[in-house]
């Protein structure tokens, strides 16, 4: 093959690792207009330059794609949410709260769609869900200075599952400003788990 014969553009050549993490990436491109389980295989093969069937190389099949894709935006949401190092006790829980209203007003029917599946019964979603609930409730009772007990899991949960369902409702129509629902959320969460003036008066 002479030089002049040769590709202009050689098809760049992947681990079956970095291939994987392309396909997944695309698929977190997505998720702000398109909820996982509609992401459409030919549409993500054609982004990443490949075949439908040499996606299925890396994923066995659409819901293994799919899982792989959800739990990578679930990461991306515990880290999202996470409190910076050193971030005063007194500021984590209204922090962690304004952050997740934005999460949920970038990935609105995304997100309903995680929660939603996972309340549907849909196993791979639960799991995942349920693995990042129980991330977040962990940082929620640190926060607050609380035992990490059964029934204060059971509350914060409870909260968590209050939270989503309010702040799902408000990004598609506020009912009130955006203090005024961290205000409301804290309120709630106090009322749950007991008055810790410090931690859930702060920003008001």
């Amino acid at each position: 093959m002479t030089a002049s014969s040769r590709p202009a553009h050689p098809r760049e050549r992947r681990t079956a690792g970095d291939r994987r993490a392309q396909l997944v990436q695309i698929g977190l491109e997505l998720l702000p207009t398109t909820p996982v389980q509609e992401l459409t295989i030919d549409e993500v093969a054609r982004r990443a330059g490949i075949s439908r069937s040499l996606l299925f190389h890396y994923f066995a099949n659409k819901r293994e794609y799919y899982t792989a894709v959800t739990r990578a935006a679930a990461d991306l949401l515990w880290e999202h949410l996470l409190p910076a190092p050193g971030t005063p006790p007194e500021e984590q829980v209204t922090g962690m709260l304004d952050r997740y209203v934005g999460w949920v007003e970038t990935f609105r029917e995304s997100h309903l769609a995680f929660v939603r599946g996972a309340a549907g019964g849909d196993p791979w979603v639960s799991e995942v869900y349920a693995d990042t609930r129980r991330r977040l409730v962990e940082v929620a009772l640190a926060a607050l200075e609380l035992p990490d007990d059964a029934l204060r899991r059971q509350l914060v949960l409870a909260w968590f599952a209050f939270t989503e369902d309010l702040v799902g409702q408000w990004v598609h129509e506020p009912t009130t400003t955006r203090p005024e629902l961290l205000d409301l959320l804290r309120d709630v969460l106090r009322g749950l788990v007991g008055d810790r003036p410090a931690l859930l008066r702060a920003g008001r």
